[in-house]
């Protein structure tokens, strides 16, 4: 009898402990479920433009675009609290650069920054590329960082010297300005920031790795030329980023206009920029729309800037119309000196920098 006890005993606690067992495994796959509802409601773009916004709201600030002129580079090659980050390709590097550059990937800037130098301690760290752009792009990026000491140089090695300044000369054109429109093209409703995956809830950690994955993407990837937005415009969102008096006065057919330093604030236009088509941003030279393409990318938008801006297609137009234009010609070129590197014959050259466009 006791024997038959101690069996229906130990059967008894089994059975417990069996349902126990799965009760508790269905309450933990109840809290995991829980916790992955949590993370996906999380809107991760909100949680950085927020932050930006906070923090000095950069793209809408008088700072950008954060430039620096040749003249100015040239008049601290000496001075050891100006240091020239050269982000071009490598071999065009070493076949003509500032004295004292240094020849960084714009991949590689973030890890540069926080590894091989002390960005505080420089007055300016001036990044440079071909024409402006890419290093415009960085900059923005690594001002977003909160890098306020970086610039990029205006116009790029184009305005050190020739032959530098046929990278902007040989772009320049004037061949599309009959075919501009003049009439106000109402934005659409404001809608939802895009959708960001990270996984993260701080901020900063957001920013970082969005940072990361932007400066990744080669700038010739994000650069469109003027034909394409005249004869397939409505593939894009076109945003005409200059004041309204000369958006009136003729831009690309199709464009909305958004007004520097303004609309691409939360309380303002930003959500009014789609998030299921190209937004393609233009200004006047290519720099300033690269500084906020930047900035939209890393919201996860899926945005790109005009290479080279309204000079290339009304060129002319904009040296008539005068100051405020910032028409590009021969005289932004400089004759400056540059410094050669000797390479060695048969060595393999790495070809990688900041775009060839840029």
């Amino acid at each position: 009898m006791k024997k038959i006890n101690f069996y229906l005993i130990s059967l008894l606690v089994a059975t417990l402990f069996f349902f126990n067992s799965c009760g508790n495994s269905t309450n933990t796959e109840a809290t995991d479920d829980a916790a992955q509802t949590e993370v996906a409601a999380v809107n991760e773009a909100q949680i950085l433009v927020d932050y930006l916004e906070a923090n000095g709201n950069f793209i809408n600030s008088d700072n950008v675009p954060a430039m620096i002129k040749a003249t100015e580079v040239h008049e601290n090659l000496e001075n050891p609290k100006y240091l020239v980050v050269d982000i071009r390709k490598a071999n065009d590097f070493a076949k003509g650069h500032i004295a004292n550059a240094v020849n960084v990937k714009a991949k590689d800037m973030i890890v540069y920054f926080e590894n091989d130098i002390k960005p505080a301690d420089y007055d300016k760290i001036a990044l440079v590329c071909y024409s402006g752009q890419t290093a415009s792009y960085v900059t923005s990026v690594m001002r977003l960082l909160g890098y306020n000491n970086v610039f990029a140089m205006k116009w790029g090695m184009a305005s050190w010297n020739m032959p530098f300044g046929e990278k902007w000369l040989s772009h320049v054109s004037n061949d599309l300005a009959d075919q501009l429109e003049t009439n106000v093209n109402a934005k659409p409703a404001a809608g939802n920031l895009p959708t960001l995956s990270t996984n993260q809830t701080d901020p900063k950690a957001i920013l970082k790795l969005r940072a990361k994955e932007v400066l990744s993407t080669p700038f010739s990837d994000v650069l469109v030329k003027a034909p394409e937005l005249f004869t397939k415009g409505s593939a894009y969102y076109i945003n005409n980023y200059w004041p309204m008096p000369k958006y009136e006065a003729g831009h690309i057919p199709g464009a909305f206009q958004y007004t520097p330093k303004k609309s691409l604030d939360t309380k303002a236009d930003l959500l009014t920029l789609p998030t299921d088509k190209k937004v393609v941003t233009y200004c006047f030279t290519g720099q300033h729309s690269a500084f906020v393409t930047a900035f939209l990318r890393i919201l996860g938008y899926d945005a790109y800037t005009l290479g080279f801006g309204a000079n290339s297609f009304m060129n002319s137009v904009m040296q008539e119309k005068g100051e405020g234009w910032n028409a590009f010609t021969q005289k932004e070129v400089h004759d400056y000196e540059v410094v050669e590197e000797k390479v060695e014959e048969g060595a393999v050259v790495e070809e990688e920098g900041g775009g060839s466009c840029g």
